[in-house]
């Protein structure tokens, strides 16, 4: 289990980058022109290179390698044959994410990761009140002169830096902070090549014999297991749904279904008995809002980084 969560963790390009000479810039300006430089790159960079990547979890760390090619907004990440991961492979593209389990051989479907992730960063310029931007001159990584980007909390902890190449916009290495100050995850090529040569199949990930699951047949598989009813968005609404677990809430189980589009991510809680929205709005991270509902004696609850009237249109389509 821990494989899958962190796979999807380490692995995820997040698409941020900033770069002026030694400027704050305040989260009320509009977006830094080395920001916009990174989304722009993620749609149309290619490279091929490799990263060691750290995730701790607990006082658990993992350590990996991570062999990456791209073409574009297309991705192909492969994993060697040791290590946690051993033989695992995923390919995005514009449409999709498919994330090969070798030991299940297994291929997990979702949604692409990439507008998400742009979208989350084109709001933190926009919204004017959350962070600052700390940039300054940073080590070579790679054998590549970078600036190094620190990412300040209101509350004044860098919880994210950055280290980006200012010719090509690719963000060379990251680390992600707790509020102790400690590495809580990391990312850091070791080679690059700015001048690949793909192969015909690169970006296509069909194995003989692995059955393809998608967020739907996880979906299905949960409801008829558990009694759950079956209220989910419609496959063809916007936000996409990208996975659905059974999750203990305070004294509940509870199922959970996660959606994500470019507008931000948003869970649906359902549960058998009463569910207090404001706690969960409290143990959620960053910003979010909560709208809730009852029907038939089962609780729902939209929780997200949407806002209110977003979650309200939402739970309609629900039926709430």
């Amino acid at each position: 289990m821990i494989s899958k969560i962190a796979i999807r963790y380490g692995s995820a390009a997040l698409i941020v980058g900033v770069v002026a000479c030694g400027a704050v810039a305040q989260s009320s300006d509009k977006i830094p022109e080395i920001i916009q430089k990174v989304i722009n790159a993620s749609k149309k960079l290619n490279y091929s290179g490799s990263r060691t990547v750290l995730l701790k979890f607990g006082p658990d760390q993992h350590r990996h390698v991570e062999f990456v090619t791209k073409n574009g907004p297309r991705t192909r990440i492969e994993f060697p044959e040791e290590g946690i991961f051993r033989g695992q492979i995923i390919v995005e593209t514009e449409n999709e994410r498919r994330h090969y389990f070798p030991n299940d051989n297994q291929i997990d479907v979702m949604p692409p990761r990439r507008d998400e992730l742009v979208g989350r960063w084109l709001k933190m310029g926009d919204r004017g009140s959350e962070s600052q931007f700390k940039i300054e001159d940073g080590s070579p990584i790679a054998g590549f002169a970078t600036k190094v980007v620190q990412i300040v909390s209101p509350s004044g902890f860098v919880f994210l830096k950055l280290w980006i190449d200012p010719r090509t916009g690719l963000v060379l290495k990251r680390e992600f902070y707790g509020r102790d100050g400690s590495v809580q995850a990391s990312s850091e090529f070791t080679k690059v090549d700015y001048q690949p040569k793909f192969n015909r199949g690169d970006f296509v990930l069909n194995i003989p014999g692995a059955k393809v699951i998608t967020p739907w047949d996880r979906l299905a598989r949960l409801v008829g297991k558990t009694g759950f009813k079956n209220v989910a968005l419609s496959p063809k609404d916007p936000f996409r749904l990208e996975s659905s677990r059974i999750q203990r809430i305070g004294n509940s189980t509870a199922l959970v279904q996660d959606y994500v589009n470019k507008d931000g991510r948003v869970s649906l809680i359902q549960v058998n008995s009463e569910i207090d929205p404001d706690k969960l709005r409290r143990g959620g991270r960053g910003e979010v809002n909560t709208f809730s509902w009852q029907k038939g004696g089962t609780y729902f609850v939209l929780l997200g980084n949407l806002s209110e009237a977003k979650l309200k249109e939402m739970a309609e389509k629900l039926g709430g």
